[in-house]
């Protein structure tokens, strides 16, 4: 980036760019209507599940399209035309009281979650390009994800109570934090245009496919493992009579807790751990799914839930921040492009991942299917353990980024 800014511009270029995780939390506004949805369009089954869940399988091939945009395109105007067809999709999604239409707007969102989630990462990336900071920065913006989540996921609650339309109202904030993209968030030049010092065009070292596709089978096992308790903590909670859709959304509620905290506390867990950050994590879920297996208490699974979130959120930021550090500079946006990708594949298939076991190991329970994500993660445990030794020994190349400051701040 070729202009510094002050500490005052640095703060509302972070306001408007947390604000856009209103954007990739768009689902959190449209969780308290998706009953009504069947209801509605009860004869449109597949057209509503595509409005549900339609826009994450979209949001995947718009974040690779988007990692490679970024070599054209600046991130600013990839940024503002992602949240702008994000607003646009969601805010004026029902004006139509029609299945096919809310698909098509949705599938809008989704595309704008996509850009919005690539940009804002890489953003972070190019303006903080020393580790330690840029890890703090990327687990305080997945922070804001989680706490953005909970905030709009409760107002959308209380329009719900009025009618399900009404939960697009919601949206409407995406109006003024479009403003504060445009205003706030710096134009950076395409990264083909990069150039260093001596005015030469820097080279685009490829991707060191070993190393990070190593990272992405990572995340994707790891994600879909955690997947499994985040979109069927109800089923759990039935099954086992531990109590009804109050405490669901409780538990739901203590799990993003659990994930705020650790993401903001992340730039101290990565500062101190590194590469071994992820370590905590693997344990955690492993012993979290252990402890749903062996007891039933609802208090207890209330510990659990929060715990197993706060692991997730530390694991998220994790991943995000290793793509940054384990591939060429020249790489970063599409690595994180293909990252946000796998995030989302992974996610999507874990909410299959239950069916698939259980007629595997003949049980019909999502508690019966436990044993195999807590021998899953204790697996990765060991293999992070161990990955993260030879590390040391033989540390990538790529992963030094020992510049004091941030890249754009005035010291």
């Amino acid at each position: 980036m070729q202009k510094e800014m002050s500490k005052g511009r640095m703060i509302l270029f972070l306001a408007a760019l947390f604000l856009t995780n209103v954007g990739v939390m768009a689902d959190m506004v449209i969780v308290p209507a998706i009953g009504s949805f069947f209801e509605v369009f009860g004869a449109q089954v597949n057209l509503v599940n595509f409005i549900i869940s339609g826009p994450v399988l979209i949001s995947v091939i718009s974040a690779l399209a988007c990692g490679k945009l970024v070599q054209y395109f600046s991130k600013k105007t990839l940024l503002t035309f992602g949240f702008a067809l994000f607003t646009v999709g969601a805010i004026f999604g029902v004006v139509i009281e029609s299945a096919f239409y809310i698909a098509a707007m949705r599938s809008l969102v989704g595309v704008g979650i996509g850009f919005i989630n690539v940009t804002a990462m890489s953003l972070i990336a190019e303006v903080y390009t020393n580790e330690n900071k840029r890890s703090a920065m990327m687990g305080a913006f997945n922070g804001s994800m989680a706490g953005v989540g909970a905030v709009i996921g409760l107002i959308a609650g209380y329009f719900a109570a009025d009618s399900w339309q009404s939960v697009f109202k919601v949206y409407w904030i995406g109006v003024p934090i479009l403003i504060m993209v445009v205003l706030f968030v710096p134009k950076t030049p395409p990264e083909k245009q990069n150039v260093d010092e001596n005015k030469k065009a820097i080279k685009k070292d490829p991707i060191p496919l070993k190393t990070f596709g190593s990272l992405c089978i990572s995340m994707f096992i790891w994600n879909a493992m955690y997947g499994v308790i985040f979109f069927q903590i109800a089923v759990y909670v039935l099954e086992n009579s531990i109590g009804n859709e109050s405490l669901v959304g409780i538990l739901s509620s203590l799990g993003t807790i659990g994930s705020l905290c650790a993401c903001l506390l992340f730039g101290v867990t990565y500062s101190k751990l590194g590469r071994g950050s992820i370590i905590p994590s693997y344990i955690i879920l492993a012993l979290g799914y252990l402890i749903l297996l062996i007891t039933q208490n609802a208090i207890i699974v209330g510990v659990v839930c929060t715990i197993m979130g706060a692991a997730y959120g530390n694991g998220f930021s994790y991943f995000y921040m290793r793509a940054t550090v384990v591939v060429p500079p020249s790489q970063i946006s599409n690595s994180i492009g293909i990252i946000t990708a796998v995030n989302g594949v992974s996610f999507f298939i874990s909410t299959y991942l239950v069916t698939y076991l259980q007629g595997i190991i003949g049980v019909d329970t999502l508690t019966g299917t436990m044993p195999v994500y807590i021998s899953v993660l204790a697996i990765g445990s060991v293999a992070s353990v161990l990955l993260t030794i030879r590390n040391k020994k033989y540390p990538s190349e790529y992963q030094a980024l020992n510049i004091k400051g941030s890249a754009i701040v005035e010291e």
